[in-house]
């Protein structure tokens, strides 16, 4: 792994969540703060989609407005041009024809009219015939003009109405103007003659001259994309950058990048002059409208920040301290520290939780005493079951057996009796262990059949049937088997008038193992065996304590050990015998050790 993947991974690990409050703020803010972010992005495209259609409309109504000015103006312009065999016109032609171009009547009459016509439309500077020889006749007198040129520039500007306006180019005082040109068709001619007007950009500024924003501004181009009015006077007759060749009317509304700048144009057709307007927005100005709004937005923005952090932080803080607390606690729990205790405030999940706590270590506590005396129990319950068996007439009768077998010289007898009873303490004993193996616990009944038999004259047979020898190797709480085989000696075969035979079968059903010991003796009549099972299932009370005393001994700590469901239960028929099933959990290990 090279360093950098070893920093980004040292990073990752320290960028972890552990804790459940810094996961409640990130949750907190996440929640808080995304929908309020898309929200104001979302106002903000909103807004600034509205201020540019607002932009749109207002400089396209501008446009529009501007393009019918001109149209109303040039419309009024070209009717003062449409004059028809004027008599005095017509008079001076025939006399320029006759080569008397210096006719003071006509030529004085003529500039008279035109004169006055300049002061009927404000801006004209000019009104003028013109011959196909060069020679003008103006509202300022007579000259030439360079004809060839002149031709050139109406040459292809003549518009449907059959004008032609010239663009922006300097008259013979100096002035900067636009001229609209007209054919004049005397009554009788044969050559071309035009009457003009000059129209001064001043006019045209008056028309067109209207600020947009801080920098944006309003041009007159005509239809190959020639500045006719710009702001900027040196922009005049210049070709616009926003010109496209391959557009009808060579300008496109709508936004326009150029050299790294963003513009908005608006457009408006001139159908009279032929002319373009055109309103230039620039797109930063656009945003500097949004910028009080999107300062104002990022204010809230950062407001509504600080507060949902310091919400958060509160609200985390709430939330995690009482899981906090339960987290610490429940640590001193299992340190064995059964002591502690949850103050629950409220009645929310959190308190649920701590109430629970609180249960569950006050139940810990209960099962943890239950369990002692249980223990206890168990412990008392084994020392009478140990007690029970080595009983001093038992010791003796068995001593009095081995002393008369060796009077009678029977040594062999005597010690196989000697043998069985010190086997029959030593399993009895069992090292201390609570849990034996059932070879051993059967081994251990087995030795005490042997004695009985020998002291009881053999009066009855036994037999130990073990139908699963693996069996032997699961684990049993010792001395279980030995009382129930004793009460089926004395209160069985020993009770009849017949020798009689003793049997214990041992056997597994799924994680179970049964002990049957059964005997053919007298038998228990139905009420007692009833009055006993009663009793043993815990359904009956005794009032002598010492009553059924092996019987109680054995059931009550195979259910302390196993569980209710296990235990001993009996089935008896008068004068046919008894069986006592003694049922356990199969163990596999001693849980002792």
């Amino acid at each position: 792994m090279s360093g950098f993947e070893k920093i980004l991974t040292a990073i990752a690990r320290r960028a972890e969540i552990h804790t459940i409050r810094t996961k409640l703020i990130i949750s907190f803010l996440l929640i808080a703060l995304l929908p309020l972010t898309i929200m104001s992005l979302f106002s903000y495209k909103a807004y600034f989609g509205s201020l540019t259609q607002r932009i749109g409309e207002y400089s396209q109504e501008v446009v529009n407005r501007m393009a019918r000015d001109l149209d109303e103006y040039f419309s009024d312009i070209e009717t003062l041009l449409t004059r028809e065999q004027d008599f005095y016109i017509d008079q001076f032609i025939k006399l320029n024809q006759g080569n008397d171009f210096n006719n003071r009547k006509y030529t004085f009459r003529i500039w008279e009219d035109f004169h006055n016509l300049r002061r009927v439309k404000p801006g004209l500077e000019e009104i003028a015939l013109t011959f196909a020889d060069g020679k003008r006749l103006s509202s300022y007198g007579l000259y030439l003009i360079d004809i060839d040129r002149f031709m050139d520039d109406i040459q292809d500007v003549f518009l449907p109405s059959g004008a032609a306006i010239i663009g922006p180019h300097t008259n013979f005082l100096n002035q900067t103007v636009v001229t609209m040109v007209r054919p004049y068709i005397p009554s009788s001619a044969e050559t071309s003659i035009f009457i003009s007007a000059d129209i001064n950009l001043e006019r045209l500024a008056s028309i067109a001259n209207v600020k947009l924003g801080r920098k944006g501004f309003v041009f007159v181009a005509d239809r190959d994309g020639r500045i006719v009015f710009h702001p900027e006077f040196s922009m005049i007759g210049q070709t616009s950058q926003f010109y496209q060749a391959d557009l009808e009317y060579g300008f496109e509304g709508g936004g326009n990048r150029q050299d790294s700048q963003d513009f908005f144009l608006t457009t408006a057709y001139s159908p009279v002059t032929g002319w373009n307007v055109v309103s230039v927005a620039y797109a930063d100005e656009i945003g500097a409208e949004l910028a009080p709004i999107r300062n104002i937005t990022l204010l809230v923005i950062g407001l509504i920040f600080l507060g949902v952090i310091f919400l958060a932080v509160y609200l985390s803080h709430s939330l995690s301290e009482p899981i906090k607390q339960l987290q610490e606690l429940t640590q001193r729990a299992a340190n064995n520290e059964l002591s502690v205790h949850i103050e629950t405030q409220g009645k929310d999940e959190i308190a649920q939780l701590g109430h629970s706590f609180n249960k569950m270590i006050s139940r810990i506590q209960e099962l943890m005493s239950e369990n002692v005396k249980e223990q206890k129990l168990l412990r008392q319950l084994e020392m009478e079951s140990l007690n029970n068996q080595i009983k001093p007439h038992f010791i003796y009768n068995t001593l009095d057996l081995i002393i008369g077998q060796l009077e009678s010289n029977n040594t062999s007898q005597a010690s196989y009796l000697i043998e069985a009873l010190g086997n029959f303490f030593r399993l009895s004993l069992s090292q201390g262990r609570e849990i034996v193996p059932i070879a051993s616990e059967v081994e251990h009944v087995r030795n005490y059949l042997f004695i009985q038999q020998l002291r009881h004259g053999e009066e009855y047979q036994y037999e130990i049937e073990i139908k699963d020898p693996h069996i032997l190797n699961h684990y049993i709480p010792r001395l279980l088997l030995q009382p129930l085989v004793e009460n089926a000696i004395y209160h069985g075969i020993l009770q009849s008038d017949k020798k009689g035979k003793i049997t214990i079968t041992a056997y597994r059903e799924g994680s179970d193992i049964y002990f049957e010991i059964c005997d053919d003796g007298a038998g228990i009549e139905g009420e007692k065996l009833l009055h006993i099972n009663e009793v043993l299932q815990g359904v009956r009370k005794l009032e002598n304590e010492k009553e059924y005393f092996g019987l109680r001994n054995v059931n009550q700590r195979v259910k302390l050990m196993f569980g209710e469901d296990y235990g001993v239960q009996l089935t008896s028929e008068l004068g046919q015998g008894t069986k006592a099933v003694l049922r356990i959990r199969a163990i596999e290990g001693d849980m002792s050790a």
